[in-house]
């Protein structure tokens, strides 16, 4: 790669003297000298890629150069890999039009796997089960200001293969796989289906060619959708719910029509009701024998689209279905529908989780299972809303009670939510004080918070069975037990964080019941925990943390707690 560019030494970043000679000017000019032609090489032979192993190795690049450079002054060292280095992929020589693969600084080759390099070549627009060149360089970018160095171009033949484009994945914001699927059955890239979502819930959606969709990625755009590298995520609007939802990839939007309401009439009638998590309306029903029924299910939906932005207001729609009972069309406009059904007590299921197959029919509701308590519970508006920074550790499963401590400065009161995500928050009730109250579901982005108190560090302790929580200012903190000794020894404020304490001691003797942290000396309120973890705890039942019996007898350690974090560790003078 030959680098023609004169940097002055003002503006090279990153480049550190370490010696200096005299100069008749202080911006006397640094070369970046030239080196030989980056080369790449690989991937010979055609390359015939077929689904049967999607695993498979298809493809291997490599290319020379060591990512360093030279300088024309010697005593600048220069910058290790500075270049930023990108594969680049074209269906022509002129790389007209290119996918951009980024590249780890050091790396020197790339190895492509079948079903990925599949996926390429049809974003490319590569037509299946036919050979066609591909051509493959690396772009190398020392600066913003210097012009891109490129590698020799490698041509490779390729043939792809076909990928049904029929059903795509709903992923989740961190790009992780749900049970959820939208369908395309005429293959022509608009693809819909039900969804059971919470308000505000971020996703994706992911064809099965691996391209994946978001929103256009600018202000006021919710609604229109891109797989460019710079989109951003889906969102829901606020209601939570069943969703009719459309993604049409070929004109660039997405529509979210929520379920407001679905009636059965005609042999049953009934309002029925939603399951979010299994994704089906039921309605019970009981007959005296077995029975053919003939039914409709209607509705009323509320749409989002371009037009409503997730503000609102939605335009009001009817839905219906119609239809085989095992094979249902859904619509504005409905008919009838037959099935059989069983006498005795049972339950009308209209199931909507699989896109390619809606269907009712006679069936039992599964048991809700009993969700596994998170590990914490998060805040934001404690200092701010950017976020999710602050939260309290699980002490008690049982009662799904978390406890912490944090320096609360609030102007405006701040919200409770069980993951760090902004669908589900908890505000404060009726009646609820900055120190103690109950909790209700918040239902809108501005419809009242949880109190705040007085700015200062406060213990917090939620209690999400009972939806109730208490507050308790921080006075003093005090740890008691290392070394057996269960005198109360003083902790220091941090001066950085006031939620971070520190307590010197010199190690004399094992400590066989843990240490505690007392808060305001009260013995019914403390920090217990193992394993680097602090626990509120408020019985003398509550384990307190050791880790201190490895250190050495007769060396001083300093003993430190993060109780924003619930943490503890110690470390040696």
């Amino acid at each position: 790669m030959k680098l023609r560019n004169i940097l002055k030494t003002a503006l090279l970043s990153g480049i550190t003297a370490f010696g200096f000679a005299s100069c008749d000017s202080d911006i006397d000019p640094v070369y970046v000298l030239p080196s030989d032609d980056m080369t790449l090489g690989g991937a010979t032979g055609d390359i015939i890629l077929t689904p049967d192993n999607p695993q498979a190795l298809a493809m291997t690049i490599y290319w020379s150069g060591d990512g360093q450079l030279a300088l024309s002054d010697t005593l600048l060292q220069a910058p290790v890999n500075a270049a930023e280095e990108t594969i680049q992929l074209s269906t022509d020589e002129q790389f007209s039009s290119t996918i951009d693969l980024s590249v780890e600084k050091g790396v020197r080759s790339r190895q492509f796997l079948c079903e990925e390099l599949n996926s390429l070549l049809g974003r490319l627009g590569y037509t299946a089960d036919e050979k066609a060149p591909l051509f493959i360089r690396v772009r190398s970018v020392l600066s913003a200001n210097i012009n891109p160095t490129y590698s020799s171009v490698l041509k490779v033949m390729v043939q792809s293969y076909r990928i049904h484009l029929i059903l795509g994945t709903v992923l989740d914001k961190d790009w992780n796989e749900t049970a959820m699927q939208l369908a395309s059955p005429d293959e022509n890239g608009i693809y819909q289906g039900f969804m059971g979502v919470n308000g505000w819930t971020n996703w994706w959606f992911r064809e099965a060619n691996n391209i994946v969709w978001g929103n256009l990625g600018q202000e006021g755009m919710t609604f229109h959708a891109s797989s460019a590298d710079d989109h951003w995520n889906f969102w829901f609007p606020d209601p939570s719910g069943c969703y009719f939802t459309t993604v049409n990839t070929v004109e660039g939007w997405w529509s979210a029509l929520h379920i407001d309401n679905l009636s059965v009439a005609g042999d049953l009638t009934g309002e029925m009701t939603y399951n979010q998590r299994n994704n089906q309306w039921t309605l019970p029903i009981n007959l005296p024998s077995a029975s053919t029924v003939s039914i409709t299910v209607t509705g009323y939906g509320s749409l989002y689209s371009k037009e409503t932005t997730d503000m609102g207001p939605a335009v009001e729609k009817n839905v219906a279905f119609s239809g085989n009972n095992q094979n249902l069309v859904f619509g504005e406009n409905g008919s009838t529908i037959t099935l059989d059904l069983p006498a005795g007590e049972t339950n009308l299921l209209l199931d909507l989780s699989n896109p390619m197959e809606l269907k009712i029919a006679a069936g039992n509701v599964p048991d809700e299972p009993t969700p596994e308590a998170e590990p914490y519970l998060y805040f934001s508006g404690v200092v701010d809303w950017n976020g999710f920074d602050d939260y309290i550790s699980l002490y008690d499963e049982s009662t799904k009670s978390y406890g912490g401590a944090h320096w609360i400065a609030s102007e405006w009161g701040y919200r409770a939510y069980p993951k760090a995500e902004w669908d589900v928050a908890y505000k404060g009730a009726e009646g609820a004080t900055p120190l103690s109250g109950s909790l209700i579901l918040a239902e809108s982005g501005n419809d009242g918070n949880i109190p705040q108190p007085e700015n200062g560090l406060y213990v917090m302790d939620f209690n999400m069975s009972a939806l109730t929580y208490t507050l308790t200012e921080v006075n003093k903190v005090t740890f008691t037990g290392l070394n057996d000794d269960w005198s109360e020894h003083t902790m220091i404020q941090s001066t950085d964080n006031p939620e971070v304490f520190t307590g010197e001691f010199i190690k004399t003797a094992n400590t066989p019941w843990g240490v505690k942290v007392l808060i305001n000396g009260d013995w019914g309120l403390f920090f217990g925990g193992g394993a680097g973890k602090l626990k509120l705890g408020h019985s003398d039942a509550t384990t307190g943390f050791d880790g201190d019996n490895d250190l050495t007898i007769g060396e001083t350690y300093i003993l430190t707690v993060d109780l924003g974090k619930q943490t503890y560790s110690y470390s040696l003078k």
